[in-house]
């Protein structure tokens, strides 16, 4: 009986032997059908987390592209790929190399194989089933093209992926995609999708704000063109009239005797009313503005310093500045909205502007000790508030390339920087 129960256990450990050899033999066969067929096996969890982080970092559609046919492929062992995205009605490939063929693919978005892949939304074989059938029936020239990716941002198709074979090796020998390559792709493709929206409503916004830039410059040019022609008019015209009128009221003076005072009145008057529009023209346009802004930056400080309770003064360490009269006038002017907010809203006991020209750039600086500005200086607070010298100023300074930086705290004052490199 003991002999029986011995070899009884013998038979079942040998079988079990047997089964375990046969199964790592299956599997051993299995990898390298799998290895031999596929290639190396492909950490899809990394590949997917590494490419959706840089993914997530691109800022238009050539860096998306970039990604897709240049540094992906080349983890895949792709020797071709091509990203197609929508232009009217047809699939264009986006130009990374003139040279290169990839450049000149096109597909009508209504073509059948479009259709075929963008409804299944899926990545899919090309050399097999119904998706092989509809290209050979009319785009022989996409054969080289083994996979196809939908670009998928729910029902909506938002480009195509192509890629082409994948090679291993010495002799570059030829993989097919495993089931699980197709899976992997078809979720990049979807997050692909996703941020090609992502660009193309940054691309837009970007597009807006520009325009709306080129249409502040406008703006601005066209008012500084305005106020120099009213300057003109004004100093040309009715002030060179009212300075006539004045001599003429001067020497009547002399000449009557009984009514003296009445002209005295009347000339005294008359030259403050031109006092009046030498200072409106100047603040129209500051005619030292014609010969260098140093001049001018002193002539604003002199003038607001004498209306200012808090004393205003002015340091400058650039001389013979050369600069166009469009940089000169937008500098004059964040000079100048800085000096009257700072007048208006600082409660400061002294103001100070300093001007400095170092070998890479030119730097100002309009510093108060008032009371600072609370909650922030963001422009689009101050524009909702109805108040648009914030935004104004930074405006210019993005108008000449400079940099507007603001700094404050409250009850320590407040300083407005502006850097222009030369």
């Amino acid at each position: 009986m003991s002999e029986i129960l011995l070899y009884v256990v013998a038979g079942l450990a040998l079988g079990w032997l047997t089964l375990a050899l046969g199964l790592a033999l299956y599997r051993a066969v299995r990898r390298y059908w799998h290895t031999r067929r596929y290639g190396p096996p492909l950490d899809h969890g990394v590949l997917m987390v590494e490419y959706g982080r840089k993914m997530m970092a691109v800022l238009d559609r050539q860096a998306l592209s970039e990604l897709l046919t240049a540094e992906m492929p080349c983890a895949l062992h792709v020797e071709r790929a091509v990203l197609l995205l929508p232009e009217e009605h047809q699939l264009v490939a986006v130009q990374m190399d003139q040279d290169t063929a990839e450049s000149d693919v096109r597909l009508p978005v209504s073509h059948a194989a479009v259709r075929w892949v963008a409804s299944a939304g899926e990545a899919q074989r090309a050399d097999r089933g119904r998706l092989h059938e509809l290209i050979q029936q009319g785009r022989a020239d996409l054969g080289w093209a083994q996979v196809w990716v939908p670009l998928m941002r729910g029902a909506d198709l938002r480009g195509l992926w192509l890629l082409g074979e994948r090679s291993v090796g010495e002799r570059s020998r030829a993989l097919q995609y495993a089931p699980d390559d197709l899976r992997c792709l078809t979720a990049i493709g979807r997050q692909a999708a996703v941020m090609l929206e992502a660009t193309r409503f940054a691309e837009q916004e970007r597009q807006t704000a520009s325009e709306l830039r080129a249409l502040y410059h406008q703006v601005v040019a066209a008012r500084e063109v305005e106020r120099g022609r009213i300057a003109r008019e004004l100093h040309d015209g009715v002030l060179q009239d009212l300075c006539a009128v004045t001599r003429d009221l001067k020497a009547l003076e002399s000449r009557v005797k009984a009514n003296g005072l009445l002209f005295t009145d009347l000339a005294a008057r008359s030259g403050e009313t031109v006092n009046a529009l030498r200072a409106i023209c100047n603040d129209l346009r500051p005619p030292l503005l014609q010969h260098d802004l140093a001049s001018a930056l002193r002539a604003l400080v002199e003038d607001l310093d004498a209306r200012s309770t808090a004393p205003i003064h002015i340091e400058v360490s650039a001389e013979d500045l050369h600069l166009p009269d469009e940089v000169a006038v937008a500098i004059f002017r964040i000079v100048q909205e800085a000096l009257h907010n700072a007048i208006q809203h600082a409660d400061a006991s002294e103001i100070a502007v300093r001007m400095t020209q170092y070998p890479d750039r030119l730097r100002l600086t309009v510093t108060d000790d008032g009371r600072g500005i609370a909650g922030g200086t963001e422009p689009a607070r101050f524009v909702a508030q109805g108040h648009f010298g914030m935004a104004g100023m930074r405006e210019r300074a993005a108008m000449i390339g400079a940099k507007l930086d603001v700094q404050t705290a409250v009850d320590y004052g407040t300083v407005v920087i502006l850097e222009l490199a030369r």
